[in-house]
């Protein structure tokens, strides 16, 4: 029996996704030939991977036990890919990995910080801080953008950048105009947090955080990950507030802009400020010490710390 890795990437990805349109947005196809290099796998394979209906698409008892082996094949391919490259090319870049999901202009003056460090980097923005932390763990990259906190004991890190919350809302409702909000105001609001969506941790603590202080009414907005500007059309028609970090100059402080929209910091003495650091595993570098050298090199470069009113 032949298999083709390129459809073991496949069917990883639509069994992460459990939906084809995600994972062919994911892989960077169109959902047609990914349907068809599934069916072709599953002709090689001896039996359907999905159970697929109108609503959803589930994976079968075959699909469910072939998912760890597929994983583990596919990561020892990437790293003999690796190896290989390693022994052909000499130097080994570091290979640094952001969360998207970072507020944009950060993660563009973090991108120059590590484009100017004196070793070779490969800088890349895998998706959530989730799967940042993953590709930390299993030695797939070497640095790591993440928000905090983190439950992997494993990682170290370092906070760069405290970002200040802040509420975004249209701009005639109740709270716009002011200076500053608690957030015992949105008490009694539906309250949008979908940003957070992408990291099921970073979303639990949030939910947990907010329903201590009496915001219980957390409402779902996107029908995908992300979809910050779907996300900002609920709030603005239906008049809800969103929970985001105050951060004007980013790509999601601009869609939550004047003239439609008004972005409101929130008094930090009702509301911690969101960290965001970089992280590393010491137990997959050859040389830990060299790693927090370039973190205090990098960190120093995206001065200022801190954004937001304090």
């Amino acid at each position: 029996m032949e298999i083709d890795f390129t459809r073991l990437r496949y069917f990883v990805a639509v069994a992460e996704e459990l939906h084809f349109k995600r994972a062919a947005d994911r892989l960077m196809i169109t959902p047609p030939p990914l349907s068809k290099q599934i069916k072709l796998l599953e002709k090689e394979l001896g039996g359907e991977l999905f159970e697929r209906t109108y609503h959803e698409v589930r994976l079968t008892t075959l699909g469910a036990q072939l998912l760890g082996p597929a994983r583990d094949i596919l990561r020892q391919v990437d790293e003999l890919k690796e190896t290989a490259e390693q022994i052909t090319k000499g130097t080994t870049p570091i290979r640094v990995g952001a969360t998207a999901y970072a507020p944009s202009d950060f993660l563009a003056q973090l991108e120059t910080a590590v484009a100017r460090q004196p070793e070779p980097t490969e800088f890349s923005v895998p998706g959530s801080a989730a799967e940042v932390t993953a590709k930390l763990v299993s030695g797939h990259i070497d640095l790591g953008l993440i928000h905090l906190p983190s439950s992997d004991r494993r990682l170290r890190h370092k906070i760069v950048a405290t970002y200040q919350g802040a509420i975004a809302v249209r701009f005639d409702d109740p709270l716009a105009g002011q200076e500053m909000v608690g957030i015992e105001a949105l008490r009694d609001r539906d309250v949008v947090i979908d940003f957070a969506r992408p990291n099921p941790v970073v979303l639990a603590g949030l939910t947990r955080r907010l329903n201590a202080r009496g915001v219980t009414r957390i409402v779902r907005t996107t029908s995908q990950l992300g979809g910050e500007l779907e996300m900002a059309t609920q709030v603005f028609n239906r008049h809800l507030v969103a929970v985001v970090s105050y951060a004007p100059a980013s790509a999601i402080g601009r869609i939550f802009s004047p003239p439609e929209f008004d972005l409101i910091p929130i008094d930090e003495n009702t509301w911690p400020p969101a960290e965001i650091a970089l992280a590393w595993v010491p137990d997959r570098l050859r040389h830990p010490a060299q790693m927090e050298s370039l973190v205090d090199r990098i960190s120093a470069a995206v001065a200022p710390v801190r954004h937001g009113l304090g």
